[in-house]
């Protein structure tokens, strides 16, 4: 699935699932802009290693969910790593909290961060893009969200990731002319790598195929769908989940509703 001679944009990518799809995406061939919020020492570390698989890399801080900035980075990027082939718009912070307790700044902040900042990074990517009939943007959702189903304690942020299906599907139908595919992997319950043991069990029994995701499964994903072998998928919304979402696992206990996010631990 070479990428060779390609430039590619991974927000988020100085650790977790942004940094296995920055790091897959070189092995393939990529060069890649690595942007970071707040940890300049660990982006610069994914760029070392990018630049160790012998492709080119370069850090920029960015909070993905300012326009301005967004637009600045993109510009930026294109003048020192070359015109964007592809985007992954991989930023999107987890908050636990019921809706009524949730502030009016944190009911923004979520959403922003993770639909307004896709939205964000699209709308300054398709510039380029269409000017050269070409381009790939993948998006991160939430393995469960097409369900439309309950999601106690993290409505916000599941409300966010269905947004981004929708936008995503209805970018690819709006740019499939223009010779640019759009296609969002929704990963289930992933291994962050710092876990607590009791914690990580709780999750892993609440998954079909009895283990949590990895994410160098996520970047897995990511890479097929940059590569030309997905060169007719477009729209596609790829759960990467070992079958987990909330079909039977929500509940009514005592009036309340509970489920894998009822509580921050089991």
């Amino acid at each position: 699935m070479s990428l060779e001679g390609q430039v590619a944009l991974v927000t988020g990518s100085s650790r977790g699932i942004g940094r296995a799809i920055a790091l897959r995406l070189a092995r393939d061939g990529a060069s890649v802009a690595v942007t970071y919020r707040e940890d300049r020492a660990a982006a610069l570390e994914v760029v070392g290693a990018v630049e160790a698989l012998g492709r080119r890399s370069a850090a920029w801080q960015l909070d993905a969910a300012d326009p301005d900035a967004v637009d600045a980075v993109v510009a930026d990027v294109e003048s020192a790593l070359g015109p964007l082939d592809i985007v992954v718009c991989n930023v999107g912070p987890f908050a636990l909290k019921p809706l009524a307790d949730t502030t009016s700044d944190e009911w923004r902040t979520v959403m922003d961060a993770n639909l307004g900042s896709v939205f964000y990074l699209c709308r300054s990517s398709l510039v380029g893009m269409r000017a050269r009939r070409r381009g790939c943007i993948v998006t991160i959702g939430l393995a469960p969200v097409h369900l439309v189903r309950a999601a106690p304690n993290i409505a916000p942020y599941a409300i966010a990731k269905t947004g981004v299906v929708v936008l995503t599907r209805s970018l690819a139908a709006e740019e499939a002319a223009n010779g640019i595919r759009v296609n969002c992997v929704s990963p289930g319950l992933i291994d962050n790598g710092c876990l607590p043991p009791e914690q990580e069990a709780w999750m892993r029994e609440r998954v079909p195929m009895g283990r949590l995701g990895r994410a160098d499964e996520i970047a897995d994903a990511v890479g097929f769908l940059a590569s030309a072998q997905a060169s007719y998928v477009s729209g596609a919304n790829l759960a990467v989940s070992g079958a987990w979402d909330w079909e039977d696992r929500t509940r009514t206990t005592d009036g309340q509703v509970t489920d894998l996010f009822a509580e921050a631990t089991p």
